[in-house]
């Protein structure tokens, strides 16, 4: 897949920001540096929009805003440079996400999620310094240029929204991971705040993944499964992307019948040949009831999604334990059938890699210096209190409350901080009154232009 050059495209030295992809069968709109690979509706629409030279009319339609007011007032945020993550939410519409995305980076569903995370791609990727490789199949640009052929090992987190985990994917490996989700706007706001770096590809969750086979060492997708109709499909396309059977054929084979393609691939695929991991965090169980239900199977259908690996099913509330206490988080452990029956959520982890079933220890609270900035937790309102600030717990609706209440276990309902200590933020690094808030996530290291 190359850019159609006769088409309408812009460009800037070795950088598309919008253009067309084609192959021999397809062509897709690559939307304000974005490649949209489906067929959706809008993504057709904003095809048409690519090819009759309006870009912007193209992002527009990606973004799904049909009142042209609001489609104003969003073009108006996209274009600041000081607008926030809340500000542009809420330029998409009360809809989108529900808002609750703003609290995500302390909710019990993502502590969860980023300690294992961070716990099996620590293991399966290797640090790769100074290599970059293509993850789509035969994209050329320039996140996605390089050395030809398989062994990338970069991590894919698939269904990942707007990145709030694919963050926490950013300084385990030197390659920078992918983010494939249905939505662009989620993946648009990902590449500007919460995960910039990374690289955004707006696909179907539902189809067959565009990309090559092992190009990948970790896939991942959380909280999002037990939405997808086409869950074999889906586990099978995870299973391929993480294959690396091709990447350890080439090689044994004799240097001379691969000449320089095959020099530059091992020198990548040094450690490449290691077996991957896939992980599903956080899907639901059709045992038991949950608030956004979904499409859940129980454990037993779960572990029999998979054809070539035979995956370990944890219940989320052991692993939930592990992390409040603060670890270590232990993967070793096999939950009985009794136990993941009666948990509402589970996860999922298939890998032949031998230190992936283990104890991890969890990374250090608060870290040395921020990601982006530390911050108040918005889930905290402020109230002068003299030389001091009172800060309370208070959650943005009833329905938030229900599903993510167990935050309180390591939440504290209310605390008073030095008024001049609490004044320093944001930061990047931590004044000494505020380390003990920031071990208790009552600060937070948030992306920088949060709220």
């Amino acid at each position: 897949m190359e850019l159609v050059g006769s088409l309408f495209h812009r460009r800037t030295n070795d950088e598309i920001h919008d253009g067309i992809l084609g192959c021999y069968c397809c062509i897709f709109p690559l939307v304000d540096g974005i490649p949209v690979l489906h067929l959706q509706p809008h993504a057709t629409a904003a095809r048409d929009h690519i090819q009759a030279g309006e870009p912007g009319l193209a992002r527009r339609a990606m973004v799904g805003l049909e009142d042209a007011a609001e489609a104003e007032a969003f073009d108006a945020i996209a274009s600041s440079g000081t607008a926030t993550y809340r500000e542009t939410v809420e330029a998409l519409g009360p809809n989108f996400e529900g808002g609750y995305f703003l609290y995500r980076f302390s909710d019990p569903t993502y502590i969860v999620a980023q300690a294992v995370v961070r716990s099996v791609a620590k293991t399966v990727l290797p640090a790769l310094s100074g290599v970059e490789g293509p993850a789509l199949s035969g994209v050329e640009g320039p996140a996605l240029s390089g050395v030809e052929g398989h062994g990338t090992r970069r991590a894919i987190d698939i269904c990942g929204g707007s990145g709030h985990l694919t963050r926490s994917l950013m300084d385990v490996s030197s390659l920078p991971p992918v983010l494939a989700d249905l939505y662009y706007a989620k993946v648009w706001l990902a590449r500007r705040f919460t995960a910039p770096g990374c690289e955004p590809v707006c696909c179907d969750g539902n189809a067959p993944f565009p990309f090559a086979r092992g190009a990948f060492g970790f896939a991942m997708c959380t909280d999002a499964f037990m939405y997808i109709w086409t869950k074999r499909q889906f586990v099978g396309e995870m299973e391929r992307l993480i294959d690396n059977t091709t990447i350890n054929a080439e090689a044994a084979e004799p240097a001379e019948k691969n000449g320089s393609a095959r020099s530059a691939r091992s020198a990548l695929n040094g450690a490449a040949g290691e077996p991957g991991a896939i992980l599903i965090g956080h899907t639901h169980n059709e045992r038991t009831w949950s608030p956004s239900h979904g499409q859940p199977l129980s454990a037993e259908g779960y572990r029999n999604l998979f054809e070539t690996f035979e995956p370990r099913v944890f219940g989320e509330a052991g692993l939930f334990a592990d992390v409040v206490k603060g670890g270590p988080i232990d993967l070793s452990r096999r939950d009985p059938d009794e136990v993941l029956d009666r948990d509402p959520a589970l996860t999922i982890i298939a890998s032949r890699h031998p230190r992936v079933f283990a104890t991890h220890r969890l990374d250090a609270l608060p870290p040395p210096a921020a990601t982006g900035e530390f911050r108040l937790n918005p889930l905290y309102a402020a109230t002068a209190n003299g030389n001091s600030v009172r800060l309370r717990l208070q959650f943005p609706n009833g329905d938030y409350a229900e599903e993510y209440g167990a935050c309180r276990e390591y939440l504290p309902e209310e605390v008073f901080v030095d008024r001049d200590a609490l004044a320093a933020l944001p930061a990047t690094a931590l004044p000494d009154a505020l380390v003990d808030l920031a071990r208790r996530r009552v600060i937070l290291d948030l992306p920088k232009r949060y709220y």
